[in-house]
């Protein structure tokens, strides 16, 4: 009713009104009657085929029409900040490099009107604080009351430049990586359990630098400084492109892998769910429909 008069008595029309609010004019003229009946008194002085306002609606219009605006704006203003708003992923710096990066003009195709707030990080962050809206982790998926999807496994492997291996230095066999410095990514217990599989009894696991972070590991292979464990996320552009080689098969199999993570409160987000839908299409394809 409220929206009703508000529009005729700014138009002096209620044929101008109905049009401006998309309904008939009978439903304009309904509604105004209607609130003239509430409100006990008479709005609008009609004369032949114009309309006028009465005291009372002009004292009632200036009101409503500041009201009306200010509602409008500030549905403007939480509809700009709805579509402001990013989504934000926490990820693994190392996967977040080599992995996700590489791969998000992709995402962006297919969503140009979402944003992706990325903070590279290995700290397991809380979900349910609602700072976070999706994590990518590494781990078993044994997260209480979050929804984990697998991404994708992380059996390691040897990966090296291709610079190092000539006639002086050859790769062929597990024992030669004793000619080679080992790079560690935290640890050396990797090297050491890969080492063991393959029956390179003969070379040394713990000597070698360790870095914290695999991207780094992985860039100072890439730059010739040793050979790294990698797992197929974070060696698979360089592998592609020849800035590192695999000299062996065999994998480090590993209980871990990468899983994209939410809570509850952000999983119902449209936004939020078009980002892990298209995160694990990449990973494993379009998912079957139904």
């Amino acid at each position: 009713m409220l929206r009703s008069f508000e529009a005729a008595a700014r138009h002096l029309s209620f044929s101008r009104a109905a049009e401006e609010l998309s309904v008939t004019h009978s439903a304009v003229s309904h509604q105004i009657k209607g609130l003239e009946e509430w409100l006990g008194c008479a709005l609008f002085r009609r004369s032949g085929r114009a309309v006028h306002l009465t005291q009372a609606g002009e004292r009632l219009l200036g009101p409503l029409t500041r009201a009306f605006d200010g509602m409008d704006d500030a549905v403007r203003a939480v509809t700009r900040m709805a579509a402001d708003r990013a989504v934000v992923v926490s990820v693994e710096p190392a996967f977040a490099a080599r992995w996700l990066v590489l791969r998000l003009d992709r995402f962006y195709q297919r969503h140009p009107n979402l944003r992706l707030h990325l903070v590279p990080t290995p700290e397991m962050v809380d979900l349910t604080k609602g700072d976070v809206d999706v994590a990518i982790r590494y781990g078993r998926g044994n997260w209480p009351g979050l929804k984990a999807e697998k991404i994708m496994g992380a059996a390691a492997f040897p990966v090296l430049s291709p610079a190092l291996i000539n006639k002086d230095t050859p790769l062929e066999k597990p024992d030669d990586l004793a000619r080679f410095t080992l790079i560690h990514e935290d640890t050396t217990e990797d090297w050491a359990a890969w080492l063991k599989a393959a029956g390179a009894a003969a070379v040394d696991a713990g000597r070698g630098p360790i870095f914290d972070d695999g991207h780094l590991a992985l860039e100072a292979a890439t730059m010739g400084q040793g050979v790294a464990l990698a797992d197929e996320a974070l060696a698979a552009a360089a592998l592609q492109d020849g800035r590192l080689v695999r000299p062996f098969d065999l994998m480090l199999e590993t209980s871990s892998a990468y899983y994209v993570v939410t809570a509850p409160a952000s999983e119902a987000r449209a936004d939020v769910s078009a980002f892990c839908t298209w995160l694990l299409e990449e990973a494993h394809g379009p998912r079957p429909a139904g």
